[in-house]
């Protein structure tokens, strides 16, 4: 089941990017049975940057994926441990995708702020848990929850 999105646009100078946060429940990875985690996608579009071209980062782009993505992993800012439903069988997944809209400089702050204002405007049904039964509350029935974030 995917939740409702938390979409962000940030802009710094001509610089733009758009950061889309969603989530869905599923399985854990084997390694982490009782951690949710994160997915994250970055796109380029060549309307941003006579640079960027359709299917084929670059070395650039792909650096800027690999220093933003790390940045929010190393950090352990978002605890994974709380994404957990039930161990070994359902997480909650979150997935990031970033859209790069127009490149003036700075991407690398620009998505980074982007990916942080996301997380903390994202918010992920309520879950309720009896035995092995797992019951996803609608946004009507149950308020929201926010990620669990440790510190920026």
């Amino acid at each position: 089941q995917k939740t409702e999105q938390a979409i962000v646009e940030v802009g710094l100078c001509d610089t733009k990017v758009i950061t889309i946060i969603s989530g869905e429940i599923q399985e854990p990875r084997q390694e982490r049975p009782n951690e949710g985690f994160f997915i994250f996608q970055t796109e380029f579009s060549p309307l941003a940057d006579p640079q960027f071209e359709i299917g084929r980062p670059t070395i650039d782009q792909i650096e800027l994926s690999r220093i933003v993505e790390r940045g929010l992993r190393q950090s352990r800012a978002i605890d994974t441990e709380a994404l957990c439903i039930i161990s070994g069988e359902k997480v909650w997944a979150i997935r990031c995708s970033t859209h790069v809209i127009d490149n003036d400089g700075n991407l690398i702050d620009c998505a980074s702020i982007a990916l942080i204002t996301g997380l903390l405007f994202f918010r992920r049904n309520e879950i309720t848990v009896i035995g092995d039964s797992i019951t996803v509350h609608s946004f009507q029935e149950r308020p929201p929850v926010p990620l669990t974030i440790h510190h920026i």
